[in-house]
């Protein structure tokens, strides 16, 4: 199993990219593209061939945060401010950077998880 989450994602899709879709009937890959135009890929099981738990991904949600990286500019000069944000929180704190309502740029977005080693 790769360690890099980035080497994980790509390994995903393009695993997936040959096969057929078994969620639908409706499309003819695996790697599907929704209305807005994003790829994803649906995944009902885990690595061992088991289906996922509801309160288990829900449990280990707990324990998961972001590192949000935003860029703020003031004058003239560049500053990163690097949240902990947790997983729950995240769309709600990504929000006003989105919109608009706050000052600065998200760069970066990196996911930490505690039970993973080092």
């Amino acid at each position: 199993m790769p360690e890099n989450i980035h080497e994980k994602v790509v390994n995903i899709f393009s695993k997936h990219k040959k096969h057929t879709c078994k969620h639908c009937n409706m499309c003819d890959e695996k790697i599907v593209r929704n209305e807005d135009g994003y790829y994803y890929v649906c995944i009902n099981k885990d690595e061992n061939g088991h289906y996922f738990d509801e309160q288990k991904i829900k449990e280990r949600l707990e324990k998961i945060y972001y590192i949000v990286k935003v860029m703020v500019v003031q004058d003239g000069i560049p500053n990163i401010y690097n949240y902990k944000v947790p997983a729950k929180n995240l769309l709600e704190f990504l929000q006003p950077y989105s919109n608009n309502a706050k000052k600065g740029e998200v760069i970066e977005v990196g996911r930490y998880n505690p039970d993973k080693p080092a």
